[in-house]
């Protein structure tokens, strides 16, 4: 009774206090690290979030700006909806806006600050966030690829539907918007790489970013919504052999949208 007492309980209480304090270490690890996945998914899901509203703007304006032709249709014709263009318009922003999400999540996790490397992949993300806003505007005006836009004489007469216009439409309006807001982003971030590297302001200075984006597009909106006027000319020979034949003026209009 006495070895018992003397031996194998204190060896019990040594082992369950070991345990004990083993299993209060596994979870506390456990803990910690699925705080840091919550709080760096946090991160990603706020990114995700402000890029997915920001294109659903971006295709709202763009949806509600396409290509319109600013007279009577004909034949009492009337504008049917496509649930087509809503569904790819609907399923293409959460992707766009992912897309766009993870450079700028790899990017913030990322030790370095101020660095050559750094600021590259800083300027492709800001270019990657251009080319998306351009992609986003072929993919809600994807109907317009398709079914063509209408093409008017100079007397404001429609002599038909071409695909030709179409294209051209939605490729200088997808030009324009890509530059319109890839364009500041680009230039805001060599400014604060610059600005960083002479140590004239804070490395993490977000009021600094934040205003020179809104400065640049305030610089850029008007030349991105004026380099191509609204009205645009298209010769007759670029257009499609019934459009033609159908007319015999030699330049034609048609409304690019905005």
């Amino acid at each position: 009774m006495i070895f018992f007492l003397h031996t194998v309980v204190p060896n019990l209480l040594y082992t369950l206090t070991f345990l004990y304090f083993y299993h209060s270490l596994r979870w506390t690890v456990q803990f910690a690290n699925w705080t840091v996945f919550f709080l760096s998914f946090k991160g990603f899901v706020c990114i995700s979030a402000s890029l997915f509203f920001f294109q659903t703007y971006i295709g709202g304006f763009s949806l509600a700006n396409r290509n319109s032709v600013k007279s009577p249709l004909e034949n009492d014709e009337k504008n049917e909806f496509s649930w087509k263009q809503a569904c790819l318009a609907v399923g293409s922003t959460p992707g766009l806006a992912l897309i766009g999400t993870l450079p700028h999540y790899f990017i913030e996790h990322k030790k370095s600050l101020n660095t050559p490397g750094h600021f590259f992949s800083k300027f492709m993300a800001s270019a990657l966030f251009g080319v998306l806003c351009a992609c986003n505007v072929f993919t809600v005006r994807n109907f317009e690829l398709e079914n063509g836009i209408k093409v008017m004489n100079s007397t404001g007469e429609v002599i038909g539907m071409s695909q030709v216009a179409g294209k051209k439409a939605v490729r200088e309006t997808a030009l324009s918007r890509g530059i319109l807001f890839g364009v500041p982003m680009v230039i805001s971030e060599t400014s604060v790489y610059l600005i960083n590297r002479r140590r004239l302001f804070p490395q993490k200075s977000m009021f600094l970013r934040t205003f020179l984006v809104y400065f640049f597009c305030w610089l850029i909106l008007p030349v991105s919504l004026s380099w191509t006027p609204q009205l645009r000319e298209i010769k007759r020979n670029e257009l499609e052999p019934d459009l033609v034949s159908s007319t015999k003026e030699t330049t034609l209009f048609f409304y690019r949208g905005v």
